[in-house]
């Protein structure tokens, strides 16, 4: 059995799968406060479905890139879960999550919500895989990196906000927040290349420098 634990993006996400097969799925649609609930949702899933946490052997964890301060609750959970147990912890991207929300065989340009004036973004196969690096692109930018690519499907939880800022594109698919059982569905099928459990970055977190004081 593994569990798959997202708070990079837009919720608190928890899915436990065993033989191929769902077990349970959990989202919260919240964007605060993920530290107080993550564990409480993982022991409930485990309790209500019979199980307990020894029968986990796996842990899959969103690594980003995302919200600094949630993908961090994220990492950190998953690998206490994984050193309490002494299990593998293995990470994917929030790119290949959100792409597993789409069907079909094109490839799927990915838009990450930045909470900022710019998008991350990274193209994928319908196998999941990179096509190209992932990218921080500014909005003056964006519209011509989704232009170059006329044949992929746009999705992302940004792709509302480039339609706001941009207007309508064809083949838009929005996400709000990741279709969390077509994730475990394609990790039950272990379909999905994975990486450390590390936090992945494009760029640097917002620190506001201190104020001089003035004498």
């Amino acid at each position: 059995m593994f569990v798959f634990i997202d708070t990079a993006v837009k919720g608190c996400n928890v899915a436990l799968a065993d033989e191929g097969r769902i077990i349970a799925i959990h989202q919260e649609p919240i964007e605060r406060g993920h530290a107080e609930i993550i564990i409480p949702i993982f022991e409930k899933l485990l309790s209500d479905n019979g199980r307990k946490p020894s029968d986990v052997q796996h842990v899959f964890v969103t690594v980003g890139p995302g919200s600094f301060t949630g993908l961090r609750v994220g990492l950190t959970t998953a690998r206490f879960i994984g050193f309490t147990l002494n299990i593998p912890v293995k990470g994917i991207s929030s790119f290949q999550s959100f792409s597993c929300g789409v069907s079909g065989g094109k490839d799927r340009l990915v838009l990450v919500e930045t909470k900022r004036s710019d998008y991350y973004v990274q193209l994928l196969n319908s196998a999941h895989k990179a096509l190209s690096e992932p990218q921080c692109i500014p909005t003056e930018g964006i519209s011509n990196f989704v232009n170059a690519h006329p044949n992929a499907i746009v999705t992302g939880d940004a792709v509302s906000r480039f339609v706001d800022e941009h207007g309508a594109i064809e083949n838009a698919h929005q996400q709000d927040m990741i279709d969390l059982s077509a994730v475990a569905q394609t990790l039950c099928k272990a379909d999905l290349e994975t990486r450390a459990p590390e936090a992945f970055y494009i760029r640097d977190a917002d620190v506001s420098q201190p104020k001089k004081k003035t004498v």
